[in-house]
């Protein structure tokens, strides 16, 4: 069963865990982030659904400039217009390396991520979901070039796995206070009934980030606006590390967020933002007003 899978992959993450934290007692050269995030919206036009929320926890750990892993876990609920609830766990990790080649500016960063969902949907359709998510990137050492080709593979109940193609560029430029990142979805559904009678679908996620000086800005240190344009089902999002396994149709989404220092070691995010999507089988179109909260904390 595949909830045999969710719990292996519980233990293979508090595995990987265990591991590394007898390196941190044997060397100071690890850097750990703690990410603790919730999410809170509603549903404007919907016809079923009322309103979601989350609330999540990832840790990461890295060791000089070699590599990392992630482990993470979130709790979701859904709630529709009828009463009725849908109640989700997941749990996520990854591990990352980096190789250096003489004939390139900067590293090869290899990356794997891993996510198990569970919840209590009558249907069985979004229950008990895997994914498996490889990834090589690159980032010269100016920071100032990035590029990287993703691939998921996500599993469902009833006859359905996913494909995934994300290729990606960044770009850095006004002395490092400006980045821009492009990055396109190409999802292959398996079973079109499954997926809204779509076979295929594709979109482009833009993201713009403008750091600032903390100590001449009230502690404000990056503004990021980000935008969707196009289509997009089951779609597996790396840098949120999110499965979209409970969505429609997304057909595009806007949002800005602000980041602001506490102090050294704390790091406040807020965001907000409207996610639009389009329920095939009743020609339901309806948006995700959200707002988001993510408090970072480093040693």
């Amino acid at each position: 069963m595949k909830i045999k899978r969710f719990i292996a992959m519980a233990g293979f993450c508090v595995g990987i865990m265990g591991l590394q934290h007898t390196a941190f007692a044997e060397s100071g050269d690890w850097q750990v982030k703690a990410d603790t995030q919730a999410l809170y919206g509603t549903y404007s036009s919907s016809i079923k659904r009322k309103s979601v929320s989350s609330t999540g926890l990832i840790v990461s750990a890295d060791y000089l400039e070699k590599g990392g892993f992630s482990l993470g876990g979130n709790y979701t609920k859904l709630k529709f217009n009828g009463g009725s609830i849908i109640n989700q766990q997941a749990v996520y990790g990854n591990v990352r390396y980096n190789v250096y080649l003489d004939a390139l500016p900067g590293p090869l960063t290899l990356r794997l991520d891993g996510h198990a969902i569970n919840n209590n949907d009558t249907t069985g359709n979004t229950d008990n979901v895997t994914v498996v998510a490889p990834q090589i990137s690159f980032l010269n050492y100016d920071k100032t070039f990035y590029i990287d080709l993703g691939y998921a593979r996500s599993s469902y109940k009833n006859d359905l796995h996913v494909q995934q193609w994300t290729p990606t560029l960044g770009f850095g430029f006004n002395e490092g206070t400006d980045w821009v990142q492009v990055r396109g979805y190409f999802i292959n559904p398996s079973n079109a009934l499954r997926a809204q009678n779509k076979s295929k679908t594709s979109a482009v996620d833009m993201k713009w980030t403008h750091w600032l000086n903390p100590e001449t800005s009230l502690g404000l240190e990056k503004v990021q606006i980000s935008g969707l344009v196009g289509e997009r089902i089951y779609a597996v999002d790396g840098d949120a590390a999110a499965v979209y396994n409970l969505a429609d149709v997304q057909r595009g989404s806007v949002s800005l967020a602000l980041q602001w220092r506490l102090s050294q070691a704390f790091h406040l995010m807020l965001a907000a933002g409207n996610e639009r999507y389009l329920d095939n089988t009743i020609n339901d179109s309806y948006n995700n007003r959200f707002a988001y909260i993510d408090l970072t904390t480093q040693w």
